[in-house]
């Protein structure tokens, strides 16, 4: 039976654009089926992975429209820390792509609820982050993990991120970094208004629900969009999602040494490792 990819280009990058058409052309000689945007909807569930050209916003947009499918993003961005391949390096992924040399990494999404009194005002899925934000003026949120109160935040809010979401906004926070493979999420005040900045990692089990206890103006934003404006008492409850966010590993794909290079985390930069390691996350072949 003959591979199905769904392919997918960030339509503001006349780059993406371009590539997109190579990589049709390069999967249709390599005997492939091949979904575009307009087909997608109509067969996605059937699909072995959509490519997503572009950067991280494209990559949680295809996520959002066809969730649990496998996802193989190409970067054409700046950072794009979920997209694991580089353009001039596309014919080599594909090629592991079609010969199923690759394994795919699920990560858990959240579930986020906006209740006011009785009513449930948003019902959504996040794939990176939930966070209550200030506007322009210092806000409250009291903290509660499993029905505990934990403590009252007075800042500018409050990020809840998985772990492929820590090292966005999260990590913009002063949040933990969760590699993958870790079943947590990281809970971080933005700019408390004190001197105590720690952040949580709570389970994925656990219930986490912020109240808001301030009257000045604030937003919930899910994955970068905002999406309400929150009132004196809104109850914002996250739990672990129903939904799997999947993302295509290549061989070769490392995680530190990517965050090392695309954030330019290096304390000395020629620093060389005294001995030898690992370049794959798994190995060649695994699925």
């Amino acid at each position: 039976m003959a591979r199905r990819f769904g392919v997918v280009a960030a339509h503001g990058k006349p780059e993406a654009v371009e590539l997109a058409d190579r990589i049709q052309r390069w999967l249709a000689a390599h005997q492939c089926q091949i979904a575009n945007e307009e087909v997608l909807p109509a067969v996605w569930p059937e699909l072995d992975a959509i490519i997503a050209i572009g950067g991280d916003g494209l990559i949680m947009r295809v996520a959002h429209h066809y969730p649990d499918v496998p996802i193989l993003g190409i970067n054409v961005g700046r950072v794009g820390f979920l997209a694991l391949a580089e353009r001039e390096g596309w014919e080599r992924a594909l090629h592991d792509l079609v010969h199923d040399r690759y394994h795919v990494q699920e990560g858990p999404t959240l579930a986020v609820q906006l209740e006011r009194g009785r009513s449930v005002l948003v019902d959504a899925w996040a794939i990176n982050d939930v966070v209550v934000r200030a506007g322009y003026q210092l806000i409250e949120v009291e903290l509660y993990i499993d029905g505990q109160f934990v403590n009252t935040y007075p800042g500018d809010g409050m990020i809840v991120a998985t772990p492929q979401g820590s090292t966005a906004y999260c990590m913009a926070a002063g949040g933990p970094v969760l590699t993958a493979g870790v079943h947590g999420f990281a809970v971080t005040p933005i700019c408390p208004h004190s001197p105590i900045r720690i952040a949580l990692v709570v389970p994925e089990q656990a219930t986490i629900e912020q109240v808001y206890v301030s009257d000045r103006e604030a937003r919930l934003i899910i994955d970068g969009e905002p999406v309400a404006s929150l009132e004196r008492g809104d109850l914002v409850r996250v739990r672990r999602g129903k939904q799997a966010f999947r993302l295509v590993v290549l061989p070769g794909t490392n995680f530190y040494e990517a965050f090392r290079s695309k954030f330019n985390f290096q304390i000395r930069p020629e620093a060389q490792p005294s001995r030898r390691t690992r370049n794959a996350d798994t190995p060649s072949g695994a699925r």
